[in-house]
């Protein structure tokens, strides 16, 4: 096998790289820096056509590729409309575009989010994708977005994977970005400001460890693509307020944490002055109806997450490169 993993020198490609190099597959990783964790860096952009890429470069990959992973694009949910379309719809289609030129393509691997259902009602699981939701922002719509455009494309052998909110240390060591998802709220929380969230934050957050991710990508190459849907997080299910404060407890705070409608609503009026990311503002309520037997069909079952990845995570937050404290302006 040979595998192209676009967006390879990102936070999940990275794991993905390293996890499929360690399964003696033959890794790609493509990435505008061209840096690669395993297997060989290639300098690219799926933003462009053909990938960035020309001439015998472009026809040599494309004629040894037999499979396309997607682990690229934006986690920042205060992404506007034209970041959020253009890496994750206009990249999706070029993605597309290329997967049909590779004559041995045995599958193309599309990683969503489980944040394309924004704000559903009623329960939700593998199958669907439009339930006449709406979206809290950008991000979850060119999720929402990418996932319809992979489906769409019927003449493909695709799988789709769906990822709450992804943490832990990558096994490579490297700290985690601070700016952006759930992180972006650790700042708010370290400084002892209280938080609203309803019922206390006693729901469930879908997270799950990057390296129990990058092992479903793993089992998604592995396995003969049907047009598919995956979903895997944590199958411990933390609630959002559990991972605040696995998250705070390494640096020795406890978050503040309410269930006050007069402290949201002080939050919003606010937040820009003390630092809040506005989004996280939008998911302080829970989230969707996750039908619980979405991980059933995980081949072999639902990986485990590594112990301790939640305040592995904050441990990790407190190196330098994290960049958490440079946060607190």
């Amino acid at each position: 096998m040979s595998v192209l993993v676009l967006g390879g020198s990102g936070y999940l490609g990275r794991a993905v790289c390293l996890e499929l190099e360690g399964a003696g597959l033959d890794v790609v990783a493509l990435s505008r820096s061209g840096s690669a964790a395993a297997g060989r860096g290639l300098r690219g952009d799926v933003t462009r056509h053909n990938l960035g890429l020309f001439g015998d470069e472009l026809a040599e990959l494309q004629a040894e590729v037999t499979h396309v992973v997607g682990v690229f694009g934006s986690v920042d949910w205060d992404s506007g409309p034209a970041q959020a379309l253009d890496v994750h719809a206009t990249g999706v289609r070029n993605v597309l575009r290329f997967s049909r030129a590779c004559p041995k393509l045995e599958a193309l691997v599309h990683v969503s989010s489980l944040l394309a259902f924004g704000r559903a009602e009623g329960r939700v699981g593998n199958r669907e994708l439009y339930v006449g939701q709406d979206f809290r922002n950008w991000y979850e719509y060119g999720k929402y977005h990418a996932e319809a455009l992979v489906r769409e494309a019927e003449d493909l052998p695709f799988t789709v994977l769906r990822f709450g909110p992804l943490l832990g240390p990558d096994p490579a060591g490297h700290a985690l970005g601070a700016g952006d998802g759930l992180l972006a709220a650790v700042p708010y929380l370290l400084q002892g400001y209280p938080v609203h969230l309803k019922h206390g934050g006693r729901f469930p957050s879908y997270v799950g460890d990057v390296v129990g991710a990058a092992e479903v990508v793993a089992a998604a190459v592995r396995t003969p693509a049907t047009g598919a849907t995956w979903t895997w997080f944590d199958p411990a299910l933390p609630t959002v307020a559990e991972v605040m404060h696995r998250l705070c407890r390494p640096w020795g705070v406890v978050p503040k944490i309410v269930d006050s409608a007069v402290v949201g609503r002080v939050q919003r009026l606010v937040a820009s002055r003390i630092g809040l990311p506005k989004a996280l503002l939008d998911y302080a309520e829970p989230w969707f109806d996750l039908d619980p037997s979405v991980m059933d069909t995980l081949p072999g079952g639902p990986p485990a997450c590594r112990p301790g990845y939640l305040a592995g995570t904050g441990r990790a937050l407190l190196e330098p490169e994290a960049d958490l404290q440079g946060s607190f302006t």
